[in-house]
């Protein structure tokens, strides 16, 4: 009478400004708190414990955030799909929810993870785009960022670019992919992808990208940090509300960004990773 069990995974798309990030604090909103807590009503209050792909901090989105966990119900996962749609705040959005094999890790299955950080450039900034964009109306030395983001790509160590919370065993992380691009209507989009990130990495990324833009690093800096793994050679730690995770993939999934993205239909400025069609 109370249903099968199983694993699931459950996508989800979030707008990441009211929460004090992903993983639960007590007494603190976060959407791992709040999913949790509407999948526990959804399945008659049982306890309900996510794991997740990445662990976003404090505002920061996802519009492709992974998670998975045990579950114990009659629904099909279609049905699960729908309660868990009309239970939770139009912040949280569940995109899709599947039954997978019980050795499923989100986490530790995840072969690539994509970043996108957004730039607002117009001269007096966009209201509609504070959440989601850092307002940067200056101008950029593409030629310099340019030279800067082909040193990146590669198994490395990147400890300079990892903030103060970094707990890992280790910091070497495989970079796939590192480009700036520009869509019509003036918005900027660092893209990052790689088989996995430390604390900050990213937002420490494009602080130190922007400086070099700025003409306040020579681009050379890069390879200065990466020898050293000094974090106080780095640029700032870039606000965390221009910061999406965008796509999680595992193995046998194709890597690209979601056609559905408006912003990935501009003119690429500045790249460096892999030739096309490489992962």
């Amino acid at each position: 009478m109370t249903g099968r069990e199983r694993r699931v995974r459950l996508d989800l798309a979030y707008d990441g400004t009211g929460f004090r990030g992903w993983q639960y604090q007590p007494g603190e909103p976060t959407v791992q708190g709040v999913v949790e807590k509407a999948f526990s009503r959804v399945l008659g209050e049982r306890p309900v414990r996510l794991r997740a792909a990445g662990r976003t901090d404090a505002g920061v989105h996802a519009r492709q955030q992974v998670t998975d966990t045990p579950v114990t119900s009659r629904l099909e996962d279609d049905r699960l799909l729908q309660a868990l749609d009309a239970t939770l705040p139009g912040e949280v959005r569940p995109l899709c929810l599947s039954t997978v094999e019980d050795e499923f890790h989100c986490r530790s299955g995840a072969v690539s993870k994509c970043y996108q950080y957004l730039l607002d450039l117009s001269p007096h900034g966009d209201p509609f785009l504070r959440r989601y964009a850092l307002h940067h109306p200056s101008a950029l030395n593409l030629d310099a960022m340019e030279n800067a983001l082909e040193r990146l790509p590669g198994k490395k160590d990147w400890a300079g670019f990892a903030g103060s919370a970094s707990r890992v065993e280790s910091t070497v992380r495989d970079l796939r992919r590192a480009e700036y691009a520009e869509s019509e209507d003036g918005i900027g989009i660092f893209t990052f992808a790689a088989d996995g990130f430390l604390n900050h990495m990213v937002r420490t990324l494009v602080g130190t990208l922007l400086e070099i833009a700025r003409g306040r690093f020579l681009p050379e800096m890069v390879d200065e940090i990466l020898a050293t793994k000094d974090r106080r050679r780095a640029g700032p730690t870039a606000p965390a509300a221009g910061l999406c995770l965008v796509q999680v993939l595992y193995q046998g999934e194709e890597d690209r960004i979601s056609s559905s993205e408006p912003w990935t239909r501009c003119r690429v400025l500045a790249r460096a990773g892999p030739a096309q069609g490489r992962g």
